[in-house]
């Protein structure tokens, strides 16, 4: 019951960062009212007047859609031709990249690379936290998993 939930919540938060950097490969600024004011909070490089390309939001989005299947995989609220060998390393993989992506985050070298406002206030506050909550959801629901064959094959 727990598994489900967390993978419901986690594919949802997942899923609405897509929709978000889709919109945004497609032109949209949201929350915000110029390209240069977007890139400023979401890049965060020093000088940044525009949002990377196309194809580069694009590809974070189609990132994010494939990450939050892998959570309701791992949730078991979506079937798979693949088994359970596949799918738990996959969630650790991606439980590693996300609390990378968080710890990295709040290095003073990451945030001597990204220094603009309102990036650096928002990373503190807002993406590092949720790389880091994400990353523990993926490994929580990883261990969830009721086939512990996969740990066995994994470790052993």
């Amino acid at each position: 019951m727990i598994a489900h939930f967390l993978s419901i919540l986690l594919s949802s938060v997942l899923g609405i960062a897509g929709l978000v950097h889709l919109a945004w490969a497609f032109g949209s600024t949201f929350p915000y009212a110029n390209q240069q004011a977007l890139a400023r909070a979401v890049v965060g490089r020093r000088g940044i007047t525009r949002m990377p390309s196309m194809a580069a939001s694009g590809f974070v989005a189609l990132c994010l859609f494939a990450a939050s299947l892998w959570a309701l995989l791992l949730g078991r609220l979506v079937e798979a031709p693949v088994s359970d060998w596949l799918i738990a390393p996959g969630g650790l993989v991606l439980a590693a990249v996300f609390l990378i992506r968080g710890v990295i985050g709040v290095l003073p070298t990451f945030e001597r690379a990204l220094p603009e406002q309102p990036f650096l206030r928002l990373n503190r506050i807002f993406y590092s936290p949720l790389c880091v909550f994400i990353g523990l959801a993926f490994f929580g629901l990883t261990l969830m998993m009721p086939n512990w064959s996969w740990r066995l094959s994994l470790f052993g």
